[in-house]
């Protein structure tokens, strides 16, 4: 009971920080596009988007595996883990310097890569960043793999408010000779660093030290993070490669050009944000899980690495059936209040039952890389992908823009199958989830209904007022339904909260 009270509190924590961060990145573009403009904004974003891609190479892997490793040697009463640490930040940096120095001798090719030759010297002033990019993430991953829960997720916010801070100073004229684009640009920088900064007094406060690093601890880091970082490679560069193969599919199925990019703009800018929503908290999950099951799996501790794994199944289930019974229900009005577009919401509906293998597949996907084996999940999510691209490169003749919501799903399905069998060879995993699918998928379907038609009768009086009361009795309907068929322990959950205040992480 003790240990779920520290998962509750440390999933809530992380939540709550990364659910305001989101928020003031939200309100600082709205704040960009209101004193710059859309071409800055979008500038600004294609290099923020070419900046995450290069700086993946040295910020993904390395932290992941450092946090496993760290809870590991925490597991095993040996907390001595500066050499593996100090190897980690060696092995980033080196990494993140090459990258560097690559990008500003490629300098003077950039303009033949890139559709505005304005964002390249963005991009080169905010380049070095990479390199505090890596540190940063890096001494989070020491922190992540302690638990240190607070001490991880409050970076990010800091983050965030400096880069806001310095976005404000600097394109307001406070240094002449700055023009809106490269204000924004030496602000992400300058901000990058001063975190990085605070990050390593951070890390010295909590008894962090350096020491010499080994060449056989690099060699631990390095190997198992080559395909973590793969796998946040190849999904960068297959977002990119949809980016131009779906328009161009749908041209050939007949679209118009401005057709197709439309199309792409629905799913990509208005469908995908919405279905992702239910992440903030499945993935603060996942970051919370991830030190546990490395500690249970290097102990052999098979029964309750696998106990994690359906719970997190089970309450991400539950958690995406709030979402998917608005966007199923409703969807086409939602998008339309929001986005003035229908067919966004149109897709939305026929797409929503995607978030379901979606969390199945990221859950234990997390599950394989806190137990060592990355390789197997990059050849797990490999091959599932291979079926997403067929999928959206064949079917959009038949079906449009919703070939990329069976494609996906698809890919998910497979992804999920292929972990799950997986993960039982290791740990002789039981799946005790298919209730829990079974029941949110009926629940979903009934409550989408009631509040369908709850809004069909109210939608008379206002269209605004129908959505606003139609859905949360919908969600409330739905609760009541989990509350009534034990999914949901009402009772457990007020004792842990109860005791929540005599925890500490």
């Amino acid at each position: 009971m003790a240990k779920s009270k520290k998962v509750v509190k440390a999933v809530a924590t992380v939540t709550v920080f990364s659910v305001f961060t989101r928020g003031l990145s939200f309100i600082f573009k709205i704040y960009l596009s209101r004193a710059l403009g859309a071409e800055t904004v979008g500038l600004y974003q294609i290099c923020i988007s070419m900046f995450y891609l290069f700086a993946c190479l040295s910020s993904s892997g390395i932290p992941l595996v450092l946090s496993r490793k760290t809870a590991e040697q925490r597991a095993l009463n040996n907390d001595d883990n500066h050499s593996l640490f100090s190897s980690a930040l060696i092995l980033g940096i080196c990494i993140s310097v090459v990258t560097v120095v690559i990008l500003t001798v490629s300098k003077p090719y950039l303009p033949r890569l890139l559709s505005d030759p304005k964002i390249v010297p963005m991009f080169i002033i905010m380049a070095p960043a990479i390199i505090s990019t890596t540190i940063y993430n890096i001494i989070r991953g020491w922190f992540w793999g302690r638990k240190e829960f607070t001490s991880f997720s409050i970076t990010e916010t800091i983050e965030e408010i400096l880069r806001i801070l310095f976005s404000v100073l600097f394109i307001s004229g406070l240094i002449s000779g700055l023009s809106g684009a490269m204000g924004i640009a030496l602000a992400f920088l300058v901000s990058d660093f001063i975190v990085a900064a605070l990050l390593f007094i951070m890390f010295k406060a909590k008894g962090g030290k350096l020491s010499k690093p080994k060449p056989t601890k690099i060699k631990e880091i390095f190997i198992p993070a080559l395909p973590v970082t793969a796998i946040r490679l190849f999904g960068n560069l297959i977002a990119t490669l949809m980016a131009v193969m779906l328009p161009a599919r749908l041209i050939d199925a007949g679209f118009s050009v401005s057709q197709a990019t439309a199309s792409f703009g629905r799913i990509a800018g208005m469908a995908n944000p919405l279905l992702l929503a239910p992440n903030a908290i499945i993935t603060s999950l996942a970051i919370v899980l991830i030190p546990e099951m490395s500690e249970q799996g290097v102990k052999n501790e098979y029964a309750a690495l696998n106990k994690h794994i359906n719970t997190g199944i089970n309450f991400a289930l539950i958690i995406s059936g709030f979402f998917m019974l608005c966007y199923y229900s409703l969807g086409e009005e939602i998008t339309s209040f929001l986005f003035h577009d229908a067919e966004s919401g149109r897709y939305l509906q026929y797409a929503t039952f995607i978030m379901l293998p979606m969390c199945i597949s990221q859950l234990t996907q997390s599950a394989l890389n806190s137990i060592g084996m990355e390789f197997l999940s990059f050849k797990n999510y490999m091959l599932s992908t291979v079926f997403m691209i067929a999928g959206i490169y064949f079917l959009p003749a038949v079906m449009g823009i919703y070939s990329v919501a069976l494609a996906t799903t698809v890919s998910f399905i497979l992804n999920a199958i292929f972990n799950l069998i997986t993960i039982r060879k290791k740990t002789n995993y039981r799946a005790y989830f298919i209730k829990t699918l079974v029941m949110v998928i009926a629940f979903v379907l009934l409550c989408g209904f009631f509040s369908y038609s709850l809004y069909g009768i109210l939608k008379r009086v206002n269209e605004v007022f129908a959505l606003c009361v139609s859905l949360p009795l919908g969600c409330a309907m739905y609760l009541a339904l989990l509350i009534v068929t034990d999914l949901v322990d009402v009772r457990g959950f007020l004792k842990m909260k109860a005791g929540l205040k005599s925890v500490s992480i």
